[in-house]
């Protein structure tokens, strides 16, 4: 790293990141700076290149297609199960399970499952920064000043913020107060935009933009003491003003010692193989690129041939040439001059029909490589498809999306939830919390046959002690209108957990997301079907040998657990014959 401080390093580094391409084959070269750009402009309908000031049509094709996988591919805060593997800490499992929706809610944690599937159908990168002890946060790629643009984590990465004067005086205490007064007072009343080139805005508040640095930079530049070519992971929080002498000048609000790159930032690419070599996968936006472009040169060519469709008359007459029909009355007879009449040009539109079909196939092929169906998209199908058809085209269509949320998913469960998510709620939770939460039937029945089984143990015990008569009948009783006295409670229950109670609990966690939609009518169709079948001959899985089995395969390949319906297929035991 041949620059003297991070101040050049980092204006070096942001210039050479809009212009620098990589090599990807011989034939192809890449600038991520580019692809964000040219991504973010296709997914809002905006032209990439020109300005888009509604002269030049624009039909847009993308939007409904990105539609379709926003839906498709998102799961909500309910489809993550947090549990402890561990039979004997089954208490603490479920008072994980149940904890985890509050913590959901208070950090907003659906809007970021919505923020890492929109940003991965978009660009194919998602970069989660960490943001100690709350919910990560989905850095906009818009504001990276630079990173590495064959793998976002393998280099420091810088990001761009524009704060106000409030944001920024809400790190004092943590950053140079000194620094931040320093800055304010240089700051002006105008905002940069993020994605532009050196574009600004003027406002009516100040805005300051400020240069977040993180990663393994010479160790040099926080300790003046240390080796030429030695190398820390570091943060620097830097801004810029121009001096009187028109000079730029950095101002350091922040510097120091930092974690890892990768335990402070988390990416996920999807499409690893085709676009090895780059930072950002091939998205399903990008695969939209050149039908968009076709589809809006076929609307450019179909406004010229509108606007070319004027309504001209000719003729040789001296009374009427060069005038105007419009200034005629209406139902004025002309009479024109012998041998000199008045004629109409051909006004007809020239392959309107040609420029029409082919914006209609462009739109095909961009629903083909989005995997949006008509049915997807809320289209009508076709007059006399069958309804079977249809949905199983829909359902065949939603292949790719299930194949890509089941990524993301995992991402979640593997990465964010194993390495961050997890020690948050745990650590939160430690500090002795109260909470309620809605049951669900199987666990109020769950813990009702708990706690109503415990009332039975402590009330015989009692009774031991008392020298009272003590029976099965007797406790049975009592255990029976415990229970039904817990039901009677309601599905809402009240938590507690004691300080210090789950330390050890993150060791012990795993994450279950169901990520893939569980096509509920198809298993609804199969279990359907089999009731019918049990319920037609209940004795047959019994006594007829070999059905149990051929019905334990049919389960399995059905997608369900034999488990469930072994009551059906197990021989019932022998009874012993009593003999006189």
């Amino acid at each position: 790293m041949e620059h003297q401080d991070v101040f050049s390093y980092i204006t070096a580094e942001s210039n050479n990141w809009r212009t620098a391409r990589i090599p990807i084959t011989n034939s192809k070269d890449w600038n991520m700076y580019e692809h964000i750009q040219r991504c973010k402009n296709v997914s809002n309908a905006w032209y990439h290149q020109g300005k888009n000031d509604g002269m030049r049509p624009y039909n847009d094709i993308v939007t409904p297609i990105i539609n379709v996988a926003f839906r498709s591919e998102g799961f909500d805060v309910k489809d993550i199960v947090p549990f402890v593997n561990d039979a004997q800490n089954y208490y603490k499992s479920f008072l994980v399970k149940k904890y985890h929706p509050q913590w959901a809610r208070k950090h907003e944690l659906d809007t970021f499952i919505d923020e890492v599937v929109e940003t991965s159908i978009i660009y194919d990168l998602v970069l989660v920064k960490n943001i100690n002890n709350v919910r990560p946060e989905v850095v906009d790629l818009t504001t990276l000043a630079f990173c590495d643009q064959s793998d976002v984590l393998a280099a420091p990465i810088c990001i761009k913020h524009q704060y106000t004067t409030a944001e920024l005086n809400a790190f004092r205490g943590k950053w140079d107060d000194e620094a931040i007064d320093m800055a304010i007072t240089q700051a002006t009343a105008e905002k940069k935009i993020a994605i532009a080139e050196d574009q600004v805005v003027k406002t009516h508040a100040k805005y300051i933009e400020v240069f977040e640095l993180r990663g393994d930079l010479p160790e040099v530049w926080i300790d003046k003491e240390a080796e030429e070519y030695s190398y820390t992971p570091q943060m620097h929080i830097v801004c810029y003003y121009t001096n009187s002498s028109g000079a730029k000048t950095g101002i350091t609000l922040f510097e120091g010692k930092d974690k890892p790159l990768k335990d402070n930032f988390k990416a996920l690419k999807i499409d690893q193989v085709r676009s090895k070599g780059r930072a950002c996968g091939r998205s399903i936006v990008e695969t939209l690129f050149e039908p968009q472009v076709w589809n809006n040169y076929a609307g450019i060519k179909i406004k010229d041939l509108l606007d070319s469709a004027l309504t001209v008359f000719q003729s040789s007459s001296d009374q009427f040439g060069n005038q105007k029909l419009s200034d005629l009355k209406t139902n004025t007879v002309l009479k024109h001059e012998p041998d000199r009449p008045i004629t109409k040009l051909d006004g007809t539109l020239q392959n309107l029909p040609a420029f029409s079909n082919y914006q209609a196939e462009m739109g095909s092929n961009a629903r083909m490589l989005g995997s949006a169906s008509e049915g997807a998209l809320g289209v009508n199908p076709t007059s006399g498809t069958p309804f079977a058809l249809q949905n199983l085209i829909v359902q065949e269509g939603q292949g790719i999306h299930e194949y890509r949320q089941g990524k993301i998913a995992t991402f979640f469960a593997d990465v964010l939830y194993r390495d961050w998510i997890l020690g948050y709620i745990v650590k939160d939770m430690n500090g002795g919390k109260k909470f309620s939460e809605d049951l669900t039937l199987d666990e109020l029945q769950e813990i009702a046959d708990t706690m109503s089984m415990r009332f039975g143990e402590e009330q015989k015990l009692k009774l031991v002690l008392a020298e009272e008569e003590v029976t099965q009948e007797i406790i049975d009783e009592l255990v029976k209108l415990k229970k039904g006295e817990i039901m009677k409670r309601g599905t809402r229950g009240f938590f507690e957990t004691i300080e210090g109670e789950l330390d050890d609990l993150p060791l012990d966690v795993f994450v279950n997301i169901k990520g893939k939609q569980r096509k509920m009518a198809e298993n609804a169709d199969k279990i359907t079907n089999v009731l019918r079948e049990i319920i037609a001959n209940p004795q047959a899985f019994q006594q007829i040998p070999g059905v149990g089995k051929a019905f334990n395969e049919l389960l399995e390949e059905s997608g369900m657990s034999p488990i469930n319906f072994a009551q059906f297929t197990e021989l019932p035991e022998q009874q012993e014959q009593v003999t006189a």
